[in-house]
């Protein structure tokens, strides 16, 4: 036979052996004394025996009552432990964060982001990877992480995506005369020694055709995999680097805005596509989506806004 035992049952029962009385326990639960009488014999009848001797007024629980007693002081508890668990679940205030992240993203500007998330909720647990963009998009299709930062994606069916487009920044040491031009050009940067991505990469080609266009002298001394490592360069005055904001501003975080970079807005245009990527089959936890808002609260604090070109999403 099934069995359905209710909470109210069972915590008037607990109320009742711990008082010992009815009248107490009545008192104790704001209730009369019919009405937990009532309670304790659906409780036996539910269970199909009795739970206590009725001798003159008085209830004298049997043996089976003390160790229903146990029992039910670890399901109240568990039950106590839940409620309390949620309420924090629904604070944000504790929970998991799975995040996949871009190398330009990752090495400062995400950990900066996720260490203000977190400051205030230590019960809130993050695991953060560096992969490259491919990876991380496939990582977060798979649903083996909650929240990916990574350059924009092809589109497919298994993700989300917020695209940023950010205008890309020209970065120079504070001592080189370029530093004092307000918007710096491929005519500002003829035959300048300059540190880039690797040949084959988009942004490159794209910068090369910019020069060549323009009638400048492209001259790409260090080919690298990402711009920070040219930022070692820059500060050496060896060359000046055509780079995305998001490693620029991961640059400043990294140097609490002392560093010998400097970084000024660079024309023509030169777009880099990066996009919050979530996955598609899976709805975002309550956390998570904290999370993304505050990645948009990162990226308006680190001054990227001024960066953005159309296109981008609308979290801003």
């Amino acid at each position: 036979m099934d069995t359905n035992l209710s909470i109210k049952q069972l915590e008037t029962f607990r109320t009742v052996m711990r008082s010992g009385s009815v009248s107490v326990a009545a008192r104790t639960l704001c209730r009369t004394q019919p009405a937990v009488s009532a309670m304790l014999v659906s409780l036996e009848n539910e269970l199909g025996f009795k739970l206590f001797e009725r001798n003159k007024g008085r209830l004298i629980p049997k043996p089976e009552a003390f160790f229903l007693l146990e029992e039910t002081d670890a399901i109240l508890e568990r039950l106590t432990r839940a409620a309390q668990l949620m309420a924090e679940v629904k604070n944000l205030s504790r929970g998991n964060l799975r995040v996949a992240c871009m190398p330009a993203a990752s090495l400062y500007f995400m950990p900066h982001v996720i260490a203000d998330f977190v400051k205030d909720r230590p019960e809130v647990n993050v695991s953060m990877m560096m992969r490259s963009s491919m990876i991380v998009h496939d990582w977060v299709a798979a649903q083996q992480y909650d929240i990916g930062y990574a350059e924009m994606p092809k589109e497919r069916e298994s993700i989300n995506v917020e695209p940023i487009r950010l205008k890309g920044v020209c970065a120079v040491h504070r001592d080189h005369p370029l530093a004092g031009k307000a918007v710096i050009t491929p005519a500002d940067l003829d035959n300048v020694p300059l540190a880039t991505l690797f040949a084959q990469h988009p942004t490159s080609e794209l910068v090369r055709f910019l020069f060549e266009e323009q009638g400048a002298r492209y001259h790409p001394r260090f080919e690298l995999q990402n711009y920070i490592s040219g930022f070692e360069f820059v500060e050496h005055q060896l060359c000046c680097s055509i780079c995305d904001p998001m490693s620029a501003a991961s640059y400043t975080i990294s140097k609490s805005g002392q560093g010998a970079v400097v970084f000024r807005p660079f024309a023509p245009d030169v777009i880099f596509e990066h996009a919050i990527i979530t996955p598609s089959h899976k709805p975002l936890s309550r956390l998570a989506q904290a999370f993304v808002d505050h990645i948009y609260a990162g990226l308006k604090n680190a001054g990227l806004e001024e960066y953005l070109a159309p296109g981008s999403s609308t979290g801003f």
